[in-house]
């Protein structure tokens, strides 16, 4: 019997035989891996203002829209995740659906995402760090310097064990959210122009109903993350439950705090005027309202928010990441040494050495070659990190139009084959078939009116792609396709003892 058929003792807590730390994870630490990978902090203070310029006081909308297009592809996602326990997130999902091959070339879209996640975040947390030290303190404190120490704090944090990384997210999480909340609620009590009213939850008539929607259409990035759980899963307790529901209830925490806490803004900043003096700047508006709203300290407390995001993304991003490498060099389809686990941590250590690799070579060298290098402005010969963060913004955009797209194709092949027994029309063909739809709609916008640098964005994606293939080939010229046969492999379960779960949070 399979272990995607196994039977559940009633009453018994499950854990997944693995060579990582089964059990670690309760529900909570999972929930908080979903929602820091979000980056709630960062999906507000640097998206709000560009969705503006799209949809005006209709920011709300916006989000709320986003969100509802994310439910549905996390609802096509709990479809994979109550079947298919495995470290290997879409990969082992799209291997044992699909096939080991596009598997395989779905990891390596993945590749653009949660393996850079935590340079480019790191990279426009110290511009922003940077920036605002410099002009409201006086203080000098260079980008890289910010990841350099947050490099450092969260690669300590994730070698020393899962669940030490769980509690951290739990706090972390817990912490940005609430600065965020209390800042809309702040806003609501102590409106700009315009008082409280229901304008947010309209359509602005400046901008119109398909501009709404183009902002809808960014919003969506405000809201990827939530499939970080799924590589999580020999490390949970239940996985076969706990992520599912880790999945819904992190995007519906999500959309819920994201419609408070830009209703509040625009309430808090004013109505009459947000249009005209908010939309489109960066993130500097905020600290202004904030002080406003709180005093001197508003603007220190957001940064906070903000340095807490960037370290809560990179613990989630990296616990992510390194489990699909360690996956994918323990079936063969990437070098073996990186699937060696710790043997006190449990963790899989050389996954982790090189994610610290990748971050500190991405980041300062992605950094000179959008300032100083190749795609580098002539005019201005310096280090650009934040052009580093939205260049690779377009580019993960892209790759996880296909990595969704994917998974959605499995669900179907995988419940109308294998599962027919479980088919439902809605579930299991209409919600991926709306989700796949949604997302083409997302890549359509996401190549439209890109500037220089920005537009060799989708030629690295190709690019990016046709190396894949090319490696897939060389392996099989090679006779080193031996791979295949463990890529759909999902973890066998077993009852917990009782030591591997306690303190699982």
């Amino acid at each position: 019997m399979g272990a995607s058929e196994q039977s559940v003792p009633a009453g018994s807590v499950m854990v997944a035989e693995t060579e990582l730390q089964p059990g670690a994870l309760g529900l909570g630490s999972i929930v908080a891996q979903a929602v820091t990978h979000i980056a709630p902090a960062m999906g507000f203070l640097t998206g709000a203002t560009f969705i503006a310029t799209y949809a005006g006081t209709g920011v709300p909308l916006a989000y709320v829209g986003a969100f509802l297009v994310c439910l549905s592809i996390g609802l096509t996602l709990v479809q994979l995740a109550r079947h298919l326990p495995s470290a290997g997130g879409y990969f082992t999902y799209v291997s044992r659906t699909l096939h080991p091959r596009l598997g395989f070339l779905t990891a390596w879209l993945y590749f653009l995402y949660d393996p850079t996640v935590m340079a480019i975040n790191f990279a426009i947390a110290g511009v922003i760090l940077e920036n605002t030290l410099s002009e409201r303190a006086g203080i000098t404190f260079p980008w890289w310097v910010t990841v350099l120490l947050g490099t450092a704090f969260v690669i300590a944090v994730i070698y020393r064990g899962v669940r030490i990384s769980g509690r951290a997210l739990i706090i972390l999480a817990a912490a940005e959210i609430g600065v965020l909340v209390l800042f809309g609620l702040s806003g609501i009590v102590s409106p700009g122009a315009g008082g409280v009213s229901a304008v947010p939850f309209q359509i602005d008539p400046a901008f119109g109903l398909n501009s709404t929607a183009v902002g809808v259409v960014f919003a969506i990035f405000a809201f990827t993350g939530f499939e970080a759980v799924a590589p999580m899963a020999e490390e949970s307790t239940n996985p076969r439950r706990n992520l599912p529901l880790a999945i819904v209830i992190s995007l519906v925490l999500m959309g819920a705090f994201y419609l408070f806490t830009t209703f509040g803004l625009v309430v808090g900043w004013g109505t009459q005027t947000f249009d005209s003096e908010f939309a489109g700047q960066g993130v500097n508006v905020f600290m202004d309202l904030a002080v406003r709203l709180w005093g001197d300290i508003g603007w220190i407390l957001l940064l906070l928010a903000i340095i807490n995001s960037v370290l809560a993304v990179g613990i989630s991003g990296a616990n992510a990441a390194t489990r699909v490498w360690f996956s994918m060099g323990r079936a063969g389809a990437l070098p073996k040494w990186l699937g060696e686990v710790h043997p006190v941590y449990k963790t899989p250590k050389n996954s982790i050495i090189l994610y610290a690799v990748l971050t500190l070579a991405l980041s300062f060298v992605g950094a000179w070659f959008f300032g100083q290098g190749p795609l580098g402005a002539a005019d201005n010969p310096t280090f650009a990190p934040d052009t580093l963060f939205f260049w690779f913004g377009i580019a993960i955009t892209l790759g996880l139009v296909a990595v969704y797209g994917l998974g959605n194709i499995g669900v179907i092949r995988y419940y109308w084959t294998e599962r027919r027994d479980e088919f439902n029309w809605f579930w299991h063909m209409l919600i991926p078939l709306i989700s796949s739809g949604a997302i083409l709609v997302v890549g359509y916008y996401a190549l439209q009116g890109l500037a220089y640098p920005y537009t060799w964005a989708p030629v690295f994606v190709a690019g990016w792609v046709v190396l894949g293939v090319v490696i897939l080939a060389w392996a099989r010229a090679r006779g080193e396709e031996g791979w295949l046969l463990k890529a759909g492999e999902v973890a066998y379960e077993r009852p917990a003892r009782p030591e591997e779960v306690a303190g699982a949070i």
